[in-house]
């Protein structure tokens, strides 16, 4: 039961019954310490949540001002810095979701239908950067159980970080196999397999990395993974870039 405390499990305590007198002090002690860092934990998710919640109305205010400016350079640069902050801000909101509020996944979700969503939504997107994405596959449905908002967020986030890798006139792949692994593929550097492990802790951008990005939106990733019982892994194409692979357990539907 110890073993199991962690982070995304804080509120196990240990039985304090059917033990030698002499260990029930220890055990109730530690349970004490446990009841301590649980509160420090949600104090700590509700203060990133509520510091990301009152950032959204001023940045929000200040995007809208800014659209009506017109000026040289700096008012651009100025857009882009303001747009990064307000992906930041929502990535923050993600996290401390994730961490406070345990996932349903208990709904039957069609892959094949979810990242076709996806992707319907972000190629005006993908287009705008002049980048190409592409749905392969099976053509059929795969089920599997979880949460569809969730994993549509998941892959989201994969297509969001493939195109900010791949070159401009490239392929961001979206593959969807009939065992229930969601592969994206993309046409960047790749990842160098020392930070293969790494590239999922939050906030962790690798070294020699020149993005906007903030290492948020692969954390979300494994965190909606770990919340399905399921994995994400990367690894490198033999050709050219990266091959993040979302692998869930299939639904007796499928």
């Amino acid at each position: 039961m110890a073993s199991a405390i962690g982070p995304s499990a804080t509120a196990i305590r240990l039985p304090e019954y059917n033990l030698p007198k002499e260990i029930v002090p220890l055990v109730a002690a530690v349970n004490h310490a446990l009841d301590r860092l649980e509160q420090g934990f949600m104090i700590q998710r509700e203060f990133t949540a509520n510091a990301a919640h009152e950032l959204r109305t001023p940045l929000a205010i200040i995007t809208g001002a800014l659209d009506f400016i017109e000026g040289n350079g700096a008012i651009a640069k100025l857009r882009k810095d303001v747009s990064r902050m307000n992906r930041l801000v929502e990535q923050l909101l993600r996290v401390a979701r994730l961490d406070a509020i345990a996932l349903d996944t208990s709904k039957t979700v069609d892959l094949k239908a979810t990242a076709a969503s996806v992707v319907a939504t972000l190629a005006p997107w993908v287009i705008e950067r002049g980048r190409v994405l592409a749905l392969t596959g099976t053509d059929k449905s795969v089920y599997v159980q979880g949460n569809a908002d969730a994993i549509e967020d998941a892959v989201r986030n994969l297509v969001e970080n493939a195109v900010t890798h791949s070159p401009v006139g490239e392929e961001v792949t979206v593959e969807v196999l009939a065992d229930g692994r969601v592969n994206v593929a993309d046409q960047g550097p790749g990842v160098p397999i020392d930070q293969q492990e790494r590239i999922f802790e939050r906030f962790w951008r690798g070294r020699s990395v020149e993005t906007a990005g903030v290492g948020l939106g692969l954390a979300i990733v494994k965190k909606i993974m770990e919340a399905h019982r399921g994995t994400a892994a990367v690894r490198n194409n033999p050709d050219q870039g990266a091959i993040f692979t979302l692998t869930f357990a299939q639904s007796s539907k499928s």
